[in-house]
């Protein structure tokens, strides 16, 4: 598959698991967990927001795009998302825009942010 085609297709699919993550996270809901510091809630919060930056990462690794390839547009991508996604929260019958929840949206952005910086090689584009 050529660069650019392996670009789209990353984008692609960046871009269908955040509208996959904002559809899930403002589905009504009248059984939220209750906050709490290390809930079932924030880990899904980290664990879907460490995903969404490393796939970002990978779509601005080669192609046309490969200039954009930076941390920075991943941290800013997302972390425009999980804003945007606590925010309309608040609008949506049995959900709650909280701050706990955005902590722990950035959390999982950092914690990805922090692996490419500890493991470089793994995002590095094969040939």
């Amino acid at each position: 598959m050529n660069p650019d085609r392996r670009t789209f297709f990353a984008f692609c699919t960046s871009a269908a698991y955040a509208i996959v993550l904002m559809v899930f996270l403002l589905l009504p809901s009248d059984s939220l967990p209750k906050i709490k510091i290390l809930s079932v809630d924030k880990i899904w919060h980290f664990l879907s927001y460490f995903i969404l930056t490393l796939a970002l990462m990978f779509s601005f690794r080669e192609g046309r795009y490969r200039i954009w390839f930076s941390r920075r547009w991943s941290f800013i991508i997302a972390m425009i998302h999980g804003g945007l996604t606590e925010i309309l929260q608040g609008f949506i019958p049995g959900r709650s825009a909280g701050m706990d929840d955005w902590i722990a949206n950035c959390l999982g952005i950092a914690a990805a942010i922090l692996g490419f910086k500890l493991f470089p090689k793994f995002f590095e584009r094969r040939e």
